[in-house]
């Protein structure tokens, strides 16, 4: 009985190495740092910084095993294998040094990188030899999609014009167009300020004072530390934060000098995925990835996880045809997602950021999707949120 069962086990597993041998091989390189401000610094709860049992892994990573692991099912129908190869570089000094020779020894396809935004351009031309596309699911600069011309670089997380963009058409269409903008120290906060300026411009509010804070306990610095203080005098009907780190606009709700909604990096925040949302598919998705990593969905994780769905939906759509190419099959105009989300998400042309829609929430709950119905584009809805073409400096060529 022992024999047999050995034989019958030998037999499958013979034949499963057959089946496999017929398969192509098409290997994803992940790439990330192991030294990222963006998780090590950025963004953590007080209240987390001190806790043992609270604190996760916020690393997309999490959404890469997710998006791996749905297309599995693709593998039969395009007789492609497809493997995972991640790589944690030390800093990102050590990322442009590396990364060419780890995609030239493993035979990478197709690479998605969480590296921060600024090593980015560096990192597109070392790779641009080998005709593969970059998918960057982390990094919101707004220099990407407008200044810079890469026509290897794709996006799948938002870019902060899309997030700006979003909670502009939401004020606008509520008329509580009077804003005042609160500003951090850091340099990032900085940029999503100037982001949302840009964005008011679009829409027609109108910025009525730009106030600049501490998180600090000074009374020497009581007018850019007190919130009381920082939102009097002033006329406005919302409270624009922006507050990288969080801790600041946490206590910004409920307690402005004037009735006013808070959005931004607090209130009503936009955001590419948020566990709370039950339409169009989105809580089984969440579903599959809470099961998997015992923790909620963010932005990051939707970012990798619709990156690996573009590989296997590129690959069944596209890859019986001559020459198949996944720069060129991602930018076909036939080519389209369901992100779960609603509208049908695609990349743009001129930049490679993907169309997608925004959701505006507050932390426990999605209060509207972005696009919102009143704005309306010639071509595509959700070209009204994020760089339109003809704002972008430079335009890749298809």
């Amino acid at each position: 009985m022992k024999i047999t069962i050995y034989l019958i086990a030998t037999l499958l597993l013979f034949i499963q190495c057959s089946y496999s041998q017929d398969y192509e091989q098409l290997n994803i390189g992940y790439y990330d740092l192991e030294n990222d401000e963006r998780y090590d610094v950025w963004g953590i709860h007080p209240i987390d910084i001190r806790s043992q049992t609270t604190r996760v892994d916020r690393r997309p990573l999490a959404g890469a095993l997710l998006g791996i692991k749905d297309i599995k099912p693709f593998q039969r129908i395009t007789k492609t294998k497809f493997n995972l190869l991640t790589k944690r570089f030390l800093d990102a000094e050590e990322a442009i040094s590396k990364i060419k020779l780890h995609v030239e020894q493993n035979n990478i396809h197709f690479v998605i990188v969480d590296l921060p935004g600024k090593i980015l351009p560096e990192i597109s031309k070392n790779l641009n030899s080998f005709n593969i596309p970059i998918v960057n699911i982390s990094a919101r600069e707004n220099f990407l999609r407008s200044e810079v011309c890469l026509s290897n670089l794709f996006h799948t997380i938002p870019s902060r014009r899309m997030l700006t963009d979003s909670l502009a058409q939401y004020l606008s269409d509520k008329k509580w167009r009077k804003v005042l903008i609160l500003v951090g120290p850091l340099k990032e906060d900085i940029k999503i300020a100037d982001s949302f300026i840009e964005s008011s411009r679009q829409f027609g509010l109108k910025i009525t004072d730009t106030r600049n804070f501490l998180l600090n306990n000074d009374p020497k610095a009581r007018e850019a530390n007190d919130i009381d203080f920082l939102t009097g005098s002033a006329k406005y009907d919302a409270v624009f934060v922006a507050d990288i780190d969080r801790e600041f606009s946490y206590g910004l709700p409920y307690s402005t000098q004037k009735p006013a909604v808070v959005l931004g990096s607090s209130g009503l925040v936009a955001r590419a995925w948020h566990w709370s949302y039950l339409r169009h598919g989105a809580p089984q998705l969440h579903g599959r990835f809470e099961r998997m990593h015992n923790r909620r969905m963010n932005s990051r994780d939707w970012a990798a996880w619709i990156a690996f769905k573009s590989i296997a939906e590129a690959k069944v759509k596209f890859g019986k045809k001559e020459n198949f190419n996944f720069l060129n099959s991602l930018l076909d105009p036939e080519f389209i997602l369901d992100g779960y989300k609603g509208p049908a998400t695609s990349f743009r042309p001129w930049n490679r950021q993907l169309r997608q829609s925004i959701m505006l929430s507050t932390e426990n709950w999605v209060t509207k999707l972005a696009p919102i119905d009143s704005f309306v584009h010639s071509n595509n809805n959700l070209d009204t949120i994020g760089i339109d073409e003809k704002n972008v400096s430079c335009k890749t060529k298809e």
